[in-house]
């Protein structure tokens, strides 16, 4: 019997299976949780879920302060979902906490080797015609089978995805999704150049980000903290209104 106010784990997976469905208010884009964390968190190269919530509360650079699960899941819901913050005390919330603490008595999985290779956009956009449009779409921005990867349906420019190393990453250990061509670092570093520099949704606020000035050199935009320093600060990148503010 669970106790009172606790949240419903089953509940909490389908909503990180079905978000669009789920929470359709709170949703900023066409994507889900499990666009990113495949195979429903399971993946080790994938943002793995699995032994994740036993290691919050914990300081984050990011927000520069220590960070809640609850705290976690609404970064991703408006950064990565371009969406709307839920309360802490909210159904959806407690359910999708309860499931993440279920899987966080489960180890820890061993994080990919990162890409770290800078990468050329003309051969990126090149090998997103040969090994990903066939699954994302030829624009990119609608999705085909696969989420949209930039346009106004696809993550926002605060989320995690978009850093260069994040995305390469990503693409290097987990794409194409059919497994029809596994592509080289350099491939995945090109592609996700490429990728990054299409419009996506702003994130509001996003300059007060890592106000340690701690900010990691392939953050898509200027925090205030890096120009109080001096740091060399990003291209300006081409942003969208999003549907949703944070």
């Amino acid at each position: 019997m669970r106790a009172q106010g606790a949240g419903d784990p089953a509940r909490g997976r389908a909503i990180v299976e079905a978000t669009p469905e789920s929470l359709p208010r709170h949703l900023g884009n066409a994507l889900r949780c499990t666009s990113c964390h495949l195979d429903g968190g399971a993946r080790a190269s994938a943002g793995s879920w699995h032994g994740i919530a036993a290691t919050y509360p914990r300081y984050r650079a990011r927000r520069g302060a220590v960070e809640t699960l609850p705290q976690r899941v609404n970064e991703c819901l408006t950064r990565s979902l371009a969406g709307r913050a839920l309360a802490d005390t909210a159904r959806a919330m407690r359910d999708v906490v309860a499931w993440l603490d279920s899987l966080g008595r489960l180890p820890r999985l061993p994080k990919p080797d990162t890409v770290r290779v800078a990468g050329d956009t003309l051969r990126g956009a090149r090998t997103y015609v040969v090994a990903c449009a066939r699954c994302h779409g030829a624009t990119g921005r609608e999705g085909g089978v696969a989420p949209p990867l930039w346009g106004a349906r696809s993550f926002s420019v605060g989320a995690g995805m978009a850093r260069q190393t994040v995305l390469a990453t990503f693409v290097r250990h987990n794409m194409p999704y059919d497994g029809a061509a596994m592509l080289e670092a350099q491939d995945a570093a090109d592609v996700a150049a490429w990728l990054l520099r299409r419009p996506r949704p702003d994130h509001p606020g996003k300059a007060r980000d890592w106000p340690r000035g701690d900010a990691p050199d392939d953050v898509a935009y200027a925090t205030d903290a890096a120009r109080a320093a001096g740091r060399p600060l990003p291209p300006p990148r081409p942003l969208l209104r999003r549907a949703l503010l944070p």
